[in-house]
């Protein structure tokens, strides 16, 4: 599914564990609808309205909420994955973003365990938690 959030395409990448007693029934978007009728519907209807309660309106989807099959599905995972290759090999600009890494060989951003494990000592250590806010156990019903 293609969720629009915030002007962006946010993809939602529907799957199975494959020690699921229905794993072998799944191989496509559209056996979901066969052996879990309404799960795709309820799937969407979620992701539409789970921030909602937050103030933000109903998310859009492209593809009218569609999930689209396993092949779309596999294209849109190798093409993300070539734009994150092309990050961390530096053949695209990233910008203000942070591409060090300790584990992408041959990528000009890798660095060293010790020199990555330095940088997240010196962050602020974690304050302790704060009491959960009451709000959090109130239901909230939308009606779209």
């Amino acid at each position: 599914m293609a969720m629009i959030d915030e002007g962006e395409t946010d993809w939602k990448i529907i799957a199975i564990d494959v020690t699921d007693p229905l794993a072998n029934e799944m191989n496509d978007i559209e056996d979901v609808n066969e052996h879990m009728p309404g799960f795709l519907g309820a799937t969407h209807e979620w992701f539409k309205i789970y921030k909602i309660p937050d103030g933000k309106p109903a998310n859009k989807f492209a593809f009218n909420g569609e999930a689209k099959n396993k092949k779309f599905a596999t294209d849109v995972i190798a093409k993300t994955h070539q734009q994150w290759q092309a990050l961390v090999s530096k053949t695209v600009e990233c910008g203000n973003l942070s591409c060090e890494n300790v584990g992408v060989a041959g990528s000009p951003y890798l660095i060293p365990q010790q020199d990555a494990s330095a940088e997240v000592d010196k962050a602020t250590p974690p304050a302790a938690a704060l009491p959960i806010p009451p709000e959090v156990d109130k239901w909230h019903y939308v009606k779209i």
